[in-house]
């Protein structure tokens, strides 16, 4: 019986749904977080075959027969969560568009918009999983105030000269598609063919980078919750739809009795 299938793919589907509700809950807390949403398409449909029809006359409806749903994409939605202030002098949030760069081991490079860094044992300005942040900065161990401007400047004032000197300048990118991203987990993207290639943004790209600020998640509690009721819900009319066609098979087998 087809509706057995067609009603499978729908328990499928919803499913997906949930287990991307799950995730998103889960890193309510992980700072620069983006929440994913599951987008749905239908199945092939299947011509069936029509009665007749007068001469010369077009019919007002052709009859297709639908094959179940499955899940079209998974889009990331990269709209700003909160920043909170945390007065750490090596927090850094964007506030807008844009990407920190960080470069991986193998020579590659990845991108975040969690802005929680530290120094390594060089002095130098890397992720809490240690990978270096572009363009590989180094903060003087005899700096006395470590200051970023909102371009992204790093600038250092030593004791005894109250002119801040630069030492760098935190490298942000951006792309057309950011929902093209590939994401790594540990908050960590590359680029894709659908994402494009990385734009390197300034200031009159809308660039502002706020030293001792973190964004959260972009994860919105209430509007999580809604969503698994409905997905809830849609799975167990779903599977009213295969306890239907069960029924249907068992009276159809009683007859032959």
């Amino acid at each position: 019986m087809k509706s057995l299938f067609t009603a499978a793919t729908g328990m499928s589907a919803q499913q997906m749904r949930i287990e991307n509700i799950a995730n998103n809950l889960a890193n309510l807390s992980t700072s620069g977080f983006k929440k994913s949403r599951v987008n749905f398409e239908d199945l092939l449909y299947q011509q069936m075959p029509a009665g007749s029809a007068t001469q010369g006359c077009n019919r007002v409806s052709t009859l297709q027969s639908g094959s179940g749903v499955r899940m079209g994409s998974l889009v990331k939605e990269f709209s700003m969560g909160d920043i909170s202030n945390t007065n750490n002098t090596y927090d850094f949030a964007i506030a807008g568009r844009g990407f920190f760069v960080l470069q991986m081991p193998d020579g590659s490079e990845s991108f975040t918009r969690n802005g929680q860094f530290g120094l390594n044992s060089e002095g130098e300005l890397v992720t809490q999983a240690g990978y270096l942040v572009s363009p590989g900065i180094e903060i003087p161990r005899d700096a006395q105030t470590i200051t970023v401007t909102e371009d992204g400047i790093i600038q250092a004032i030593y004791r005894g000269d109250p002119d801040p000197i630069a030492l760098g300048q935190l490298q942000v990118v951006d792309f057309m598609n950011p929902s093209g991203l590939q994401a790594l987990g540990g908050n960590l993207f590359i680029a894709t063919p659908e994402s494009g290639p990385s734009i390197i943004m300034d200031q009159q790209d809308g660039l502002r980078v706020k030293q001792g600020f973190l964004e959260a998640s972009n994860v919105n509690v209430a509007e999580e919750l809604v969503n698994m009721i409905v997905a809830q819900r849609s799975f167990e009319m779903t599977s009213k739809a295969v306890e239907a066609s069960d029924q249907m098979m068992q009276t159809v087998n009683a007859l032959k009795r």
